[in-house]
Formats: structure tokens, C-alpha cells, sequence
């Protein structure tokens, strides 16, 4: 058991799955020790470096996160879906003994999956993999099912499911980057991949918005870290002067210091942390993908890493950012629709229209340009908020496993829940997805392996 308990610490520690993953795949391509032991410390920093950046985008937005919903008088519930997955397992004693052997599984099976069919996908995002292994635990446990059926049905089941969501935002991802050297592993993918689809339908993908010209007096644009930077004051500051210095200080945190100046202060510290995260992604990608290869030779021909959002912002940081702010906007029209259709209001959530509104963006931009960009940052946030209002009313607000007031934030984890109320029906639909994308992916090697026959 403590070995178990070992072994599920080590994939919910993402910094130390992709070390582990980094050390096999420099073993495998017989590297030095030093090299080895380099390439993995480095592939772990590269996370840790990343991790911080994300912990100080965060620290800097939790204020405008509290006082949101207080300036504009929004009432309604929270949005997260690390705390539904928290409550279930505390709650409900056979979720709790049965996710940790889902997700250790899950990745064995994610993992021959790869090696044996056309989806060469390995999901390395381990609080994605908890999360996922909780809600498949739980949707068998609703279903009626003993704790056997729930273990082996369950590892099946995300296996399946964590090979096949990163197949599904790959063509999108390769137009992002420009090759297939990695995947994206996230639960927002049935988000994200439909709205940029959508952003396609509008727009022109000749024009970018990395290609935007703009007048030479606003050419500091051009600088990420100034564009985030002028961004976010801007954000701060408005929402700071409608606030005034009371709420600031006592709901935005910011005690003695002067309200604008802490708007100004948190705006730039936004800017810092996504720069200190693109830093981190760069070390980890550079150390990764090298790696990886040994892994793609030796075990899991063709294997790619799919890996946390994070890895493919630096490839289009103005769509993140119009990703980001249309997703808010998206969000905000989806509570009034919400509202309406469920009575019930999911608050928007600002770090979800960061990280995933601005996978929607980058996504949009890839199919739709800057027009694709805009369109695809506001139904992300539209999708995900009305979603979670239904999902809240559909699982009976979730009281029965200890979580009300807090509704879902990942799409991919609501649709699943809602499949696989009727487990037969999931598996069908997931069965289904799985063949249809490995016979995508089959033409899609088939078109590579022609286009490079003429140069060999």
C-alpha cells in the first residue's frame, strides 16, 4: 500500500513524471551519465520553472478573481474542477481507494495504446490524469458498479480517453507549431478544438495575430512582456477605480497599499509570471522533445509527448492574449444565458480564460487569423460557462458528493460525465472516436510518408 501511495505521489508530481520520462528516453539512446543526469535535471527545471511562473500568474490574479464578482455585484457559484475531483474522493470511500489504481493504470494503458495503434499520444499532465481518473471513477461508481469493475473498466477507460483527446487537437496543434514534435494533454479539449472551428468559419488564417502591424507609436506592442504588461495594468486598473480603495483592500488583499498603485503592481506581476512560465516551457521543451526520441526508438515507435497547455503559448502570445480577453466576454454572456436556461449562474472564471481561452485563441488564430482568434476566444467561454450550468443542475447540483457551490471548469470532464451516465453509451462513443481518429491519423502518416519519398 505504501508503495502504491509512492507511485501515485509520483504522477501526481508532474516535475517528476517528465524527469522520469526524459532519464528512459536518454537511457535509451545510450547517453552519457552526465548527460543523462543533465537532460533529466534540466527537463524537471525546465516544469519547476514553468510551475513557478504559473504560481506567480496566479498569486497575481487571485485579486481580480475575489473581486470580480464583488464589484459587479455577480452572484452565483464557483467554478473548479480540482475541487469537485477533491470532494469526491474524500467523500465517497470506493472513488478514493479506486482513482489512484485508474490513473496508475490508465497510463499503462495510455502507454500500449501508443505503441500498438496509429494514436501515438502520451499524456504526461498528471493533475489532468487525477482529475480524469476521479470523474471515470465516479461515473461507474454512479452507475451501480462493484469496486472490481470500477478498477478495470475504469484503467480502460482512461487509457482510451487520455490517447484520444490529444489526437483530437493535433491537426490544430501541428498548423500552431509547425510540426508533430508535440501534443497538447488537457481536459478542455472538446472546448477548445469546436470554438476554433468555429473561428475558422469567420476568418482568414493569412492574417496572423503575430503579423499585426501596428502604428510605430504603439510598436512596443510588439513586445510580449509590455503587450501582457499594458494589458493586464489596464484590466487592474479599471476594475481598482470602479472598486475604489475600501474593496481593494479588503477583498483584493491589498491592505495599506495605495489601491492604484497595488493595480499597477498586480498588473505587472500578471506579465512577470507568464514570462517566467515561457522561460520554463522553452528549458522544458528543449530538453524534452531531444529526449523523447529515445522513447519513440526504442519502445513507443513514433511516440509523441502530450504535454500541459503552457508548452505552445510561446508560439503566439497576441492570440493569447485576444484568446484570453474574448473568452471573459464569452463568459460573461454565457452566466446571463445560464441564468436563464438553468437558473442557476456559474461565475466566470478568470485563471480558466487565461490558460484555456488563450489555447482557444492561439487555436482560433492557427485556423482563422486574428478574426478566427476572437471568434474562438469567445465561444470557449461561452461553452465552458453554460456547460457548467447545466452539468451543476444535471448532477444534482453535486451535494451528493460534498461539492455544492462549485461547478465544473473542464469541458472534457463534462462531456465525459455526461456520456457515460449510461456507461455502455460512453464506451460506444469513446470506442467510436478512438477508430475514427486512428484512421485520420493513419492518412495523415500516409500523406507524410509521400510527401517525403520524392526527397529520399
Amino acid at each position: 500500500m505504501a508503495l502504491l501511495e509512492f507511485i501515485i505521489e509520483v504522477f501526481r508530481t508532474p516535475a517528476l513524471i517528465l524527469g522520469f520520462v526524459a532519464m528512459i528516453g536518454l537511457i535509451l539512446q545510450k547517453k552519457t551519465g552526465a548527460q543523462v543526469f543533465s537532460g533529466t535535471v534540466k527537463t524537471a527545471l525546465g516544469l519547476l520553472i514553468l510551475s513557478g511562473g504559473v504560481g506567480v500568474l496566479i498569486g497575481a490574479i487571485l485579486p481580480f478573481v475575489f473581486m470580480f464578482p464583488v464589484v459587479f455585484g455577480l452572484q452565483g457559484f464557483a467554478t473548479g474542477s480540482e475541487i469537485i475531483s477533491t470532494a469526491m474522493q474524500t467523500s465517497v470511500p470506493v472513488i478514493a481507494s479506486s482513482f489512484p489504481v485508474i490513473m496508475a493504470a490508465g497510463f499503462l494503458v495510455n502507454a500500449l495504446l501508443a505503441r500498438f495503434t496509429p494514436l501515438k499520444y502520451i499524456f504526461l499532465t498528471g493533475h489532468m490524469m487525477w482529475i480524469a481518473s476521479v470523474l471515470v471513477a465516479y461515473c461507474l461508481y454512479n452507475a451501480g458498479m462493484n469496486q472490481t469493475a470500477i478498477i478495470i473498466l475504469g484503467s480502460i477507460i482512461q487509457g482510451a480517453l487520455l490517447t484520444v483527446l490529444p489526437a483530437i487537437s493535433q491537426p490544430i496543434v501541428r498548423k500552431v507549431t509547425g510540426n508533430n514534435d508535440i501534443a497538447i494533454a488537457h481536459l478542455t479539449t472538446l472546448g477548445t478544438v469546436p470554438a476554433a472551428y468555429i473561428g475558422k468559419l469567420v476568418g482568414d488564417p493569412s492574417k496572423s495575430t503575430e503579423d499585426m502591424k501596428l502604428p510605430k507609436g504603439l510598436s512596443f506592442f510588439k513586445d510580449t512582456a509590455v503587450a501582457i504588461s499594458v494589458v493586464m495594468i489596464l484590466f487592474y486598473l479599471i476594475l481598482v477605480i470602479i472598486a475604489g480603495p475600501a474593496v481593494t483592500a479588503e477583498v483584493g488583499g491589498a491592505g495599506g497599499t495605495n489601491f492604484l498603485l497595488f493595480g499597477l503592481l498586480q498588473g505587472l506581476g500578471f506579465a512577470a509570471g507568464v514570462m517566467i512560465m515561457l522561460m520554463g516551457v522553452r528549458m522544458l521543451l528543449g530538453e524534452i522533445v531531444p529526449a523523447f526520441k529515445g522513447i519513440s526508438d526504442k519502445l513507443v515507435p513514433n511516440a509523441v509527448p502530450a504535454l500541459d497547455v503552457p508548452a505552445i503559448f510561446g508560439y503566439a502570445p497576441n492570440a493569447l492574449m485576444i484568446g484570453f480577453i474574448t473568452a471573459v466576454v464569452g463568459m460573461l454572456v454565457a452566466m446571463v444565458a445560464s441564468s436563464f436556461a438553468f437558473g442557476v449562474v456559474p461565475l466566470v472564471s478568470i485563471i480558466g480564460a487565461f490558460f484555456t481561452g488563450g489555447v482557444a485563441g492561439i487555436f482560433g488564430n492557427a485556423l482563422g487569423g486574428r478574426r478566427g482568434a476572437v471568434v474562438s476566444g469567445f465561444c470557449y467561454g461561452f461553452i465552458l460557462i453554460f456547460l457548467s450550468g447545466f452539468t451543476y443542475n444535471l448532477f444534482g447540483r453535486f451535494v451528493s458528493v460534498g461539492a455544492e457551490g462549485t461547478g465544473h471548469d473542464c469541458v472534457d470532464a463534462m462531456v465525459t460525465m455526461i456520456a457515460f451516465q449510461n456507461p455502455f453509451v460512453g464506451i460506444v462513443i469513446l470506442a467510436a472516436a478512438f477508430v475514427l481518429l486512428a484512421i485520420f491519423e493513419r492518412r495523415y502518416q500516409a500523406r507524410v510518408r509521400e510527401a517525403a519519398e520524392p526527397a529520399s
